[in-house]
């Protein structure tokens, strides 16, 4: 039998948590699996309410270092038990009875799958998709795959470009080889990060349609969020494509920096995408080290990863005529001849 963990990390998240654990508790699963919570210094009573209502639950308490750095304390736990599956989940969920039993089974029957994607659905609306796969732009863009699409359109087993953090397993032994989460993102863009590493060290990511999980999801779009994915977006970059590649990329990356100066101009977030460059600036030390560190698993070309990425933006916040009629067009074009020109 699987050794398997599933990973929460909470921050305030009082609200939802309850729903959450007590849907694991009704996993039908042939063995025993291990709920880990860290708590990333809540300042409301989640941490009482774990402690008192799900005693079977390890609790750890960890200082706020975001959503890779909590997990990253789960692994660590998970490790040092010989834990063979780790499965992560988002605190506003609620899983299917059969949710961890199907992720399990589809590793064990794809031995090529490194990372497993439930197929995520809306809580308020469970025949409608929030994500079975997340696309990846090669500018760096990630958004939710199939969003707000019927669920009965994703009912085959599929290869995708990346999983949603919200819910998915990995193998332990992934892990070890490609690293953990990357701290220095903090939030946003950790699951792209992750995802792309495992590409480039030649895993496989796939969506199990028949696990599901449910999210209570509400869209928010605000300047914390933007500011973060901003400068994560161009961290995760310039750590995975070669140096050539983003010699090759840097003319679109000036353009792509322009359009979101001017999307940020009129959103009022200004500000935020001004700091966002200051941010990646700051972390370029650290961005070199994780180029060398992904360099020395590399088994994939840049050529290669692409057939997994798009050209076209199709995020419902940056919809705008100038994405549809100017951006996506030039994209297309671009990325053509960027793939035409790479090699390695």
């Amino acid at each position: 039998m699987n050794s398997v963990a599933v990973i929460i990390v909470t921050y305030n998240n009082r609200l939802q948590i309850v729903d959450c654990l007590r849907s694991l508790r009704t996993q039908k699963y042939d063995g025993h699996f291990n709920i880990v919570v860290v708590d990333n210094n809540s300042a409301d009573n989640t941490v009482a309410i774990v402690q008192k209502e799900f005693p079977e639950v390890h609790l750890l308490k960890n200082k706020n270092t975001g959503y890779a750095g909590g997990n990253n304390r789960g692994i660590a736990w998970s490790i040092a038990q010989g834990i063979e599956y780790i499965v992560f989940l988002n605190p506003d969920m609620e899983v299917e009875v059969d949710w961890l039993a199907q992720l399990v089974s589809f590793a064990n029957t794809h031995e090529d799958a490194a990372l497993v994607q439930a197929k995520v659905l809306f809580y308020t609306e469970k025949y409608r998709v929030n994500s079975v796969g997340n696309p990846l732009h090669f500018a760096g863009f990630s958004w939710s795959g199939g969003f707000k699409e019927l669920s009965s359109r994703y009912l085959e087993t599929k290869i995708i470009p990346l999983v949603s953090g919200s819910s998915f397993l990995i193998r332990t032994n992934v892990l070890q080889k490609i690293g953990w989460f990357d701290e220095k993102l903090f939030m946003y863009h950790e699951d792209v990060d992750l995802s792309w590493r495992a590409r480039l060290a030649g895993f496989e990511i796939y969506l199990a349609p028949l696990a599901k999980a449910f999210h209570k999801y509400t869209f928010s779009f605000g300047t914390k969020k933007f500011y973060y994915a901003e400068r994560n977006r161009l961290v995760v970059l310039w750590s995975n494509y070669r140096v050539f590649t983003l010699l090759l990329l840097t003319p679109f990356l000036l353009v792509t920096e322009i359009a979101m100066l001017l999307y940020a101009f009129f959103t009022g977030w200004f500000k935020y995408k001004l700091l966002s460059w200051l941010g990646f600036i700051m972390l370029i030390p650290h961005i070199m080290k994780s180029h060398w560190r992904v360099g020395r698993i590399r088994q994939i070309s840049d050529k290669q990863m692409m057939k997994y990425m798009s050209s076209d933006l199709d995020f419902e916040a940056l919809k705008s005529p100038f994405i549809t009629y100017l951006y996506n067009p030039f994209a297309r074009v671009y990325f053509i001849i960027l793939k035409a020109l790479i090699h390695w």
